[in-house]
């Protein structure tokens, strides 16, 4: 296994109070500088690489965890926040990793100072670990999702996948399990069967599998097909988070927001909501930005977040992306761009 991390200097704005922990702004006598014009560069004279999770391991999860921090005078990171998170434990991995981090610090005018940084910190697996077996049911399963997802598609080529989609699940792939198992449970594609529908999407999940873990949780939330329990089923919500499903991180979101059979807490619905704004989901973007635009220090994320979910056609966050962005400065509309550049997994 092999991973790779690095740094960049931080053109926009630094995001506090939106980590794992949350921060504090700082007091304007210790406000930290950007890297610009006569502000040198910190150097990064020691890395330690993050270790993968079990469970991303499992999953084959790769990606990019970006955070963003501040570099103290004495090199040290500091105010470590996560921006664009990637799920199964390796947020938390990554900022463990960054925070023995040492770098040889800042300068401005000869002396060391405190500068707002970027760092991505990248998760690659190498060698026998994305290889065989597993990377070629996820090629195929790909591929068959494609050819289902396309309105374009003969009704050979349909058929073709969903075939593919049952040799799969017979594999015991997880995701083909809990895809069949929906088709199962609302008759689509393949003949109804509710029962053995449930059982597959209950097979995938006990495979750690996050889709089909939301499911499970939310039928015991609510008392469908399992015997109603509020708490075991909010403990597999938060596991199906972890697992990277953006319905049950919306779902949590929505909770702690609300405090709707959970303490309200708004750094935990920024967190969740975060999660699935990274996917791509215009609702969480929208949700993430209410929650970021009435601080100052977070008008320029949110005007980006939802400006995001306003170009997926979200009408709510297009009526309030089009009266903030109208007052924006020249600069303020860079930084926006630049943003929504970082905010979204590529």
């Amino acid at each position: 296994m092999g991973i790779m991390a690095g740094i960049h200097s931080c053109a926009g704005a630094f995001l506090l109070a939106q980590s794992l922990l949350g921060a504090q702004a700082p007091a304007a006598s210790d406000r930290p500088f950007r890297v610009e014009s006569g502000v040198t560069a910190p150097i990064a004279l020691r890395k330690v690489q993050p270790e993968y999770t079990s469970v991303a391991r499992d999953a084959h999860v790769q990606g990019t965890v970006v955070l963003q921090i501040v570099i103290n005078g004495e090199g040290r990171p500091t105010r470590i926040a996560v921006f664009r998170p990637l799920s199964y434990g390796l947020d938390e991995k990554a900022i463990s990793a960054v925070e023995k981090w040492q770098f040889a610090p800042a300068t401005m005018n000869g002396k060391p100072v405190s500068v707002y940084a970027t760092i991505e910190v990248n998760f690659r697996l190498e060698g026998s670990w994305f290889s065989g077996k597993v990377a070629n049911q996820w090629a195929v399963f790909q591929a068959a999702l494609g050819i289902l997802n396309r309105s374009d598609s003969t009704a050979a080529a349909v058929g073709g996948a969903v075939k593919v989609m049952q040799n799969l699940s017979h594999q015991e792939f997880p995701p083909a399990m809990y895809v069949l198992g929906t088709w199962k449970t609302n008759g689509e594609r393949i003949e109804k069967d509710p029962k053995g529908g449930l059982a597959l999407i209950r097979r995938a999940a006990a495979q750690s599998y996050g889709p089909a873990l939301y499911e499970v949780a939310i039928r015991r939330i609510e008392g469908r097909d399992f015997s109603q329990d509020l708490d075991k089923g909010l403990e597999e919500m938060r596991q199906a988070a972890v697992l990277d499903s953006p319905r049950a991180q919306l779902n949590l979101g929505d909770r702690h927001e609300k405090g709707d059979g959970v303490p309200r807490d708004l750094d935990r619905a920024r967190w969740y909501f975060r999660l699935c704004s990274a996917q791509g989901v215009a609702m969480c973007q929208y949700r993430l930005g209410t929650l970021l635009l009435e601080p100052a220090l977070h008008h320029s994320e949110a005007v980006a977040l939802f400006e995001l979910a306003a170009e997926q056609g979200l009408d709510q966050a297009q009526e309030i992306a089009s009266k903030e962005a109208a007052t924006l400065t020249p600069a303020d509309r860079k930084q926006v761009n630049g943003l929504k550049a970082q905010l979204v997994r590529k």
